[in-house]
Order: structure tokens, then sequence, then C-alpha cells
């Protein structure tokens, strides 16, 4: 079973429907995302049963039809592939990963003020720990 960290982004736009919606079929789902992808209702069948085959998505019968749901949640998802970014693409280095993002992407207002305040979140509840 691939892991999370290797979900493609199809793949997790295909959870994000789930996450939207809660349970959707083949058919919701192709509805969903045909404007975004192009992919025909068969091929979104093909990708569902896959994601269900490594366990990222489970289904129940309703008449001729499968309802699906996701097994993973979406901070899951988002954890797994930061921590991949971080540790294969920075080596581990919070500080690179953080000085790049700044230096080539565009800061938005309360950007700055949203890092400072996480820091002194973990500054401060690795001093309640240190205790």
């Amino acid at each position: 079973m691939p892991e999370i960290d290797s979900l493609t982004p199809l793949q997790i736009a295909i959870l994000a429907v789930f996450w939207a919606l809660g349970e959707a079929t083949a058919t919701r789902v192709h509805e969903e995302l045909e404007g975004v992808t192009g992919l025909s209702r068969k091929t979104i069948g093909t990708l569902l049963a896959r994601l269900e085959s490594y366990g990222f998505l489970e289904h129940r019968e309703e008449g001729r039809e499968f309802v699906y749901r996701t097994c993973v949640t979406e901070d899951q998802v988002r954890e797994a592939k930061a921590r991949s970014v971080l540790d294969d693409v920075f080596e581990g280095n919070v500080s690179a990963l953080v000085s790049y993002a700044l230096e080539t992407r565009e800061v938005e207002e309360g950007d700055i003020d949203r890092i400072r305040a996480l820091i002194d979140e973990w500054e401060s509840k690795r001093r309640g720990r240190g205790r």
C-alpha cells in the first residue's frame, strides 16, 4: 500500500470531494471534477477503486451503486505531504523551508505575524514541557 505522502495531486483532488461532501458515488465525484480533470466517469471509477485498494477510501452498496467515503482526513494528508517536503527537499531543516517560502512566494498581509505567533506558541509549549 502506498504511503499517504505519495498521493498525487489528482488523488488528493478526489479525496477533497469526500472531505467536502462526506460521501459520494463515482458519478458525483465525476460531476464535481469533470470541469477540472476532463476525465471520464469510468476513469474516475477506476481511480476510486484504486484508492480503496490502497486503504484511502471505503464503500458501501446503495442499490446498484457504490457510495464511497474517505478513510483519511485532510489534516493527515496535509501533514504527510508537508513532512515529506520538509524531509526530502529540505533535509528536515525547518528554517530552510521557511526561508525558501518567504523568499519565493508573495507574502500576504499578516503572514509574518501568523508565523511569529506560531513560533511564540511553539516556544511556550516547549518551555511548559521543560519544567
